[in-house]
């Protein structure tokens, strides 16, 4: 979903095959899978696994603590904690941290980034392990609840450019949409008595937890909290309690949950009430996507995080060595790359980048085929001229007039896809409704060069589109142009990723 699978697309840069960037070695995870008793208010240690795992789910008669981790699923007891068991999805092997268990033990719902587009889908597979069958044709689609007669799923899914709550049956069918706010709702569970969807939602400011009736009447507010953003409760099986996770205001954007956060646990009883924090811990993305509440409603699972400093990080290789100004800049502009991060500050001049102008700063490298590119990236500084742009750009040479295709965000928020479809001819633009972007992808795919643009999230939705016959080798890279003579203006790009053979995220 929006601000969804950040950490799951840097951990399949560690792992897709043709990934071209070395990625920065960063600190160590230890994962805690931990249970908390309510009756007692005491934490407990189940394992501790050397790594990322997430998300673990109760199974209906107690006996199992299923989680995933590398885009596969396991289960655990939590009583006697051995070697891990692979629960086998066949060719569904890019699993997130969305995975619920029928209220029968008979199957597992879960979502996974299909090897097309990489865009979460809904699949439902035996719990003994087996072939998964697709359930959400569309995607993005982002699981999150069973109804309690396992006829129904209930998941958070972007089709209109708005992230909402949608239900289908479980055997398929047509999805149909609960809610229609702004911007993001997320998280949606059944209660126990499939009576109520609890979810989360934006639309007041603050992320809140709401619930509504089970056909999406009676949206009804739960939390007000003004100091914090409260995000995925989960029902206790015998309906009276409400467990969900929430981040401090300030330490993110509303509509994000985070990994590596100081988040809380907080329960709040089903019948509304003040929430009581009841866990104190690092964690946040992966701690408590799902319902973990074991079958007695007296625990539940969570997963705590501890980080520590690689031994010997190693440099990252500079993948976008040459750089060179284009045009006739008045001043030289510059690159410097930091090998421990693999992020680039670009300092260019140039009058303009438009029409038939041609004059910026651009750092590339020379390639071929289809790949997929992304960055975040943002100015160094608000001053300058409104017109002032960043972006990555596919060129077919550093000569003036060559024909290209980029992706430029201005400085006053005007974010576009920019091209020039034939040698010495005029720049066009197609202008996307992403304002202020900070997170953008270039993808080539044979002729055809698609842009995606977001703000706060790694680009997974296509914005627009232009056929282009680029020759063999080509230029690509990031630019920055001043839009002022005589000046040169900043760019910050990191978590700079690269994927050759048409990869999308």
């Amino acid at each position: 979903m929006r601000y969804k699978l950040f950490s799951l697309c840097l951990m399949l840069a560690f792992t897709v095959p043709g990934f071209a960037q070395f990625r920065y070695q960063g600190p160590r995870v230890t994962s805690i899978l931990e249970i908390y008793d309510v009756t007692s208010g005491t934490r407990k240690v189940v394992k501790e696994f050397p790594g990322t795992i997430e998300a673990p789910n109760w199974t209906p008669d107690g006996k199992w603590l299923v989680y995933n981790s590398g885009g596969k699923l396991y289960k655990i007891s939590p009583d006697a904690p051995g070697k891990p068991i692979e629960i086998i999805t066949d060719y569904v092997t890019n699993l997130n941290n969305d995975h619920l268990i029928s209220a029968d033990g008979s199957f597992i719902a879960v979502s996974n980034g299909i090897n097309e587009d990489r865009q979460s889908r809904v699949f439902v597979v035996p719990f003994e392990g087996g072939v998964p069958r697709l359930v959400t044709a569309l995607g993005p689609s982002y699981l999150h609840g069973i109804s309690p007669d396992n006829n129904f799923l209930v998941y958070c899914a972007n089709r209109n450019g708005n992230y909402d709550v949608y239900v289908v049956p479980t055997l398929g069918g047509t999805e149909r949409r609960l809610t229609t706010a702004e911007d993001l709702d997320d998280g949606p569970e059944y209660s126990p008595d499939g009576k109520h969807i609890w979810f989360n939602s934006v639309r007041t400011g603050l992320m809140q937890v709401w619930r509504m009736n089970s056909d999406g009447t009676e949206q009804t507010q739960i939390t007000n909290d003004q100091t914090r953003n409260s995000w995925f409760p989960h029902v206790s099986p015998d309906g009276k309690q409400v467990v969900f996770i929430a981040y401090k205001k300030g330490d993110l954007q509303p509509n994000e949950h985070l990994a590596n956060k100081n988040v809380e646990l907080r329960l709040i009883p089903a019948t509304g009430g003040e929430p009581k924090t009841v866990v104190e811990l690092f964690g946040g993305q992966g701690t408590l996507n799902v319902n973990s509440w074991a079958p007695d409603s007296k625990r539940f699972a969570f997963v705590s995080y501890r980080l520590e400093a690689p031994a010997t990080p190693r440099p990252i290789p500079q993948q976008f060595a040459e750089s060179s100004d284009i045009g006739a800049v008045k001043q030289k502009g510059s690159v410097k790359y930091e090998a421990t991060t693999g992020a680039y500050s670009i300092t260019g001049g140039g009058e303009n980048l438009w029409a038939q102008a041609d004059e910026f700063h651009y750092a590339f490298r020379k390639d071929t085929g289809d790949f997929t590119f992304s960055a975040t990236l943002n100015f160094d500084s608000k001053e300058g001229n409104a017109h002032k742009k960043m972006g990555l750009m596919l060129r077919e040479s550093t000569a003036p007039g060559a024909k290209y295709v980029d992706i430029a965000v201005h400085q006053d928020g005007l974010t576009s896809l920019q091209y020039r479809a034939e040698t010495g001819g005029i720049t066009k633009e197609i202008t996307v409704l992403t304002k202020l972007a900070d997170h953008v992808s270039i993808i080539k795919r044979g002729k055809k060069i698609i842009v995606r643009t977001a703000v706060g999230e790694i680009p997974r939705t296509d914005n627009a589109e232009v056929e282009i016959d680029f020759p063999g080798e080509y230029l690509i890279g990031m630019f920055v142009c001043a839009h002022e003579p005589g000046v040169l203006r900043t760019a910050n790009f990191t978590d700079v990723m690269y994927f050759k053979g048409g990869f999308r995220f």
